[in-house]
């Protein structure tokens, strides 16, 4: 069961950097005024700017949250000291993210696409179930939510994979054929 929850770690990586990549092949503006300009009220490019915006600050946030996951699990403290730091921490970093998300939209000056609100609405959902588990396992002392935790994780994760792939996915299939494929 460990190797499917890799190869879902693994995908979300390779699929966020894809998704990033077809944004920026296919936006409106070019790479740079994404990254370091404001978008105009042309409604493509508050979306395409919003989307660049989670694509980033999700990417950036997975391969952190991996080095930091790395460092608490081979860290030299007790299990019961490293259940309580991982879910703690874990969940203080999902609303960090959601912050950084909200933060850079407003510095952008830029609405905050529906998409991107959906982002959102997972990443407080998975620092809710980061409670949840640390509850259990740590001031319940019940580890009810064992059989169940891994698959809401990866199903949080590719909702969220999903919602961010959204867009690039509609903008490349606008460049098929209305034909029919012989």
């Amino acid at each position: 069961m460990n190797t499917f929850f890799a190869v879902v770690d693994w995908s979300l990586i390779s699929s966020k950097v894809a998704a990033l990549m077809a944004l920026i092949f296919f936006a409106k503006q070019p790479l740079k005024v994404m990254l370091l300009g404001k978008p105009s009220n042309d409604w493509r490019e508050q979306v395409e700017h919003s989307l660049l915006v989670v694509a980033v600050i999700s990417m950036v946030f997975h391969f952190f949250g991996r080095l930091s996951s790395d460092a608490i699990l081979s860290a030299e403290i007790s299990k019961q000291m490293k259940i309580q730091l991982y879910y703690f921490f874990f969940a203080f970093y999902e609303l960090i993210y959601v912050t950084c998300i909200i933060k850079w939209h407003r510095f952008k000056n830029c609405v905050v696409a529906k998409y991107s609100r959906y982002v959102c609405y997972m990443s407080v959902a998975m620092a809710v179930l980061l409670v949840c588990r640390y509850a259990d396992r740590t001031v319940l002392e019940t580890n009810a939510m064992d059989g169940i935790y891994g698959y809401l994780v990866a199903s949080i994760n590719l909702v969220t994979l999903c919602l961010i792939g959204a867009y690039p996915a509609y903008r490349l299939f606008k460049f098929i054929p209305d034909k029919k494929w012989v």
